[in-house]
């Protein structure tokens, strides 16, 4: 075959529709099996990955066809199906519904649970368009094949995996509300009969079935394990201010565990939390309490102000040897009246080299707005604490 620039084009065509083919079946299979990885990488990290990763997908998807017609100098045959060659229909088909997904991945919010389901099941149907397509008119290696048969299998082992999951949650995901209680002026607990087993600082994702709120919100747990399951939340949009006026005996959907924000059993911990980021720590430390583990444990907590503080009573309540706190404000007045254990201003050098007994060692978990987080991070790098000594908790919803 002589060589010019519409076969080099064409062969880039090639190219980039087995490797989008490829790309493709690893979002689908590892959205599908997402929860399975939880446990080694944190569903958090799983959603996150698969977002940046899903334009990354993009990009081949939509370049495949690009090349075929930079190479033939025609769009039409690689834009409109013409199912009197049913294989290139199929991709072209695959590729539209590929770009609606994507669309609807951007407005998940604003579309109801059960039509984000359907469009799920399109992305199967997207997946086997794009394999028919595939074996039929795709590469003229002879490995393909074998490729292409592999891509089917493991779809299809995600689909059972996700369907069992499915099935499962359905019986267990059902709770009812005990109580919701005030706790400062722009936050509250909710608080349900009943329990799953989870690891203190882990999340779940709640869904109301009221109110026109289709998507689902990812909390994370205050209370310890074995109690009823309690979630503090900080309004800010319909989905909270909706939780705050639910009734007792009203539903609430709850899916989870979810999340590795769970403390490693060595060295000295030091939590950084700012306003309702202190949820996890909650969790955490009342099951330390409740199981009297005598890890050494620092706690310094940035709020507004003291009446702004969320589970001040509960906090001040731990005695223990092991466990010492410092409350940050940073909109207290010069001359406000504060507790002893409060301090005005931020997280600096200062705070660490007063309230941190070895910095350098010690494990760091952070929860809270970004740009504390950010300063936080900056901070401990500053001091010469290493990377993998610190562990965020990401808000990724």
């Amino acid at each position: 075959m002589t060589f010019t620039l519409a076969t080099l084009l064409y062969s880039i065509g090639k190219l980039f529709g087995i490797i989008g083919f490829l790309l493709l079946t690893l979002l689908i299979f590892s959205g599908d099996t997402a929860r399975f990885w939880n446990k080694w990488v944190g569903l958090d990290k799983m959603i996150k990955f698969q977002r940046k990763f899903s334009y990354f997908v993009a990009f081949f998807v939509i370049f495949h066809p690009v090349f075929f017609m930079l190479s033939n100098e025609s769009t039409k045959g690689f834009l409109f199906p013409d199912f009197a060659y049913t294989p290139l229909a199929a991709g072209i088909i695959a590729m539209y519904i590929f770009i609606g997904v994507m669309i609807a991945s951007k407005l998940y919010k604003l579309i109801s649970y059960r039509v984000w389901q359907y469009i799920h099941i399109l992305t199967y149907v997207l997946f086997f368009f794009a394999l028919y397509h595939g074996i039929n008119a795709g590469s003229d290696s002879d490995d393909s094949g074998l490729i292409f048969i592999i891509a089917g299998i493991v779809i299809i082992i995600g689909i059972i995996y996700r369907t069992q999951y499915k099935i499962r949650e359905r019986k267990t995901g059902k709770f009812l509300v005990k109580s919701v209680i005030k706790k400062t002026h722009d936050t509250f607990t909710l608080t349900v009969s009943g329990h799953k087993d989870f690891f203190a600082g882990q999340f779940f994702f709640l869904r109301l079935n009221k109110n026109k709120l289709y998507a689902r919100h990812p909390f994370t747990i205050s209370s310890k394990p074995g109690d009823d399951m309690s979630f503090t939340m900080k309004l800010a949009g319909r989905f909270t201010q909706t939780a705050k006026d639910l009734k007792a005996g009203e539903e609430v959907l709850i899916d989870g565990p979810f999340g590795n924000f769970i403390p490693k059993p060595e060295k000295d911990l030091v939590f950084i939390a700012g306003g309702v980021g202190i949820t996890p720590f909650m969790s955490i430390l009342g099951d330390r309490v409740n199981k009297n583990i005598n890890q050494n444990i620092t706690l310094i907590y940035g709020s507004r102000t003291e009446a702004d503080i969320i589970f001040k009573k509960e906090i001040d309540t731990i005695d223990k040897p092991w466990f010492k706190k410092v409350y940050l404000l940073s909109q207290a007045e010069d001359n406000a009246i504060m507790s002893t254990d409060c301090e005005k201003g931020f997280i600096c050098k200062d705070i660490l080299d007063r309230y941190v007994k070895d910095i350098k060692n010690s494990l760091y978990y952070i929860c809270g707005p970004e740009k504390m987080k950010n300063n936080a991070k900056k901070l401990l790098k500053d001091e010469g604490v290493r990377g993998g000594q610190m562990f965020v908790e990401d808000f990724f919803w």
